[in-house]
């Protein structure tokens, strides 16, 4: 027989909420897979997986192996789920680990148009960026005078982005400013550069 105490637990969504994954307490986390008021969740900090059970569920849906977990109290009980710490890179201004250009309903950074090409696209081209956390995402925004926006989510609270839009006519700048931001960091004096060089 299995031991019970290796095997993934089931916590209640509203446990889930409060206190986060029930072996360390981190906030945020992949669903692979849920149905039947049951999700598998896989926590992004530690990477163990738990079945989180809804309303009026006592035992997991989904199967891990064999094994069908029952809810139980939250281990962490009392103890407040964590995300992602407001950290600063040594050299300072923000951590910022652009995903590449893309495109976006957003303004331009440089001249604060939200049409792409003068014939009325709202798509513009940008730049999604990861930020720490919302508190360094609002600060990675303050340093824009337009065209940067948080994209920040309750529901998954430690996959924060900043995005950065640009017309066609300032591509060019947008594409100097992810060359500035490729060794994971932001700061003012690059976003400067990128509009005036």
């Amino acid at each position: 027989m299995t031991d019970k105490v290796q095997q993934p637990i089931a916590v209640s969504e509203k446990d889930r909420r409060d206190f986060g994954c029930p072996y360390c307490g981190y906030r945020s986390g992949r669903s692979p897979i849920s149905g039947r008021g049951t999700t598998v969740v896989i926590c992004g900090e530690c990477g163990r997986s738990f079945a989180v059970l809804g309303d009026g569920v006592a035992r997991s849906t989904i199967a891990f192996g064999e094994y069908y977990p029952e809810l139980q109290p939250h281990p962490r009980n009392g103890t407040l789920a964590h995300g992602r710490p407001d950290m600063h890179p040594e050299g300072g201004g923000e951590f910022f680990r652009s995903r590449g250009i893309g495109y976006d309903s957003c303004t331009c950074f440089v001249c604060g148009t939200n049409d792409r090409d003068g014939q009325e696209h709202s798509m513009l081209n940008n730049i999604a960026a990861f930020v720490q956390c919302r508190e360094a995402g609002i600060r990675v925004v303050a340093m824009f005078l337009q065209g940067a926006r948080l994209d920040y989510r309750d529901f998954e609270p430690d996959y924060v982005q900043v995005k950065i839009g640009a017309c066609d006519e300032h591509l060019q700048n947008l594409k100097r400013l992810d060359k500035f931001v490729e060794g994971g960091v932001i700061k003012p004096e690059m976003v400067t550069a990128a509009i005036h060089q």
